[in-house]
């Protein structure tokens, strides 16, 4: 084999390697992430803060959010952290 030849083929193998590499995508819109859970403005009954600003945070207004508590206890009021069921890069 020439030169030219190795070449096409190892660029060919080296393209075919990238296609076919698993996607590591976050989860689908719609979901929370592991850490937080799937709550609805009713579900959040209990930190009257977090009902408060639901509206704010469910920006694609399917009507749920990711909760998470806060690991060391209430802060400033607040009970836990609020992110819109995006699926956002938080764990």
């Amino acid at each position: 084999m020439n030169r030219t030849t190795l070449a096409v083929l190892g660029t060919t193998t080296l393209v075919s390697m990238v296609l076919v590499a698993p996607a590591t995508a976050a989860p689908p819109t719609g979901t929370c992430t592991k850490s937080y859970g799937a709550y609805t403005y009713d579900g959040l009954a209990f930190d009257p803060a977090a009902q408060a600003i639901f509206p704010v945070v469910d920006t694609n207004g399917n009507g749920v959010i990711c909760f998470k508590y806060y690991p060391n206890g209430p802060h400033a009021g607040h009970a836990g952290n609020l992110v819109d069921d995006k699926a956002a890069p938080h764990e």
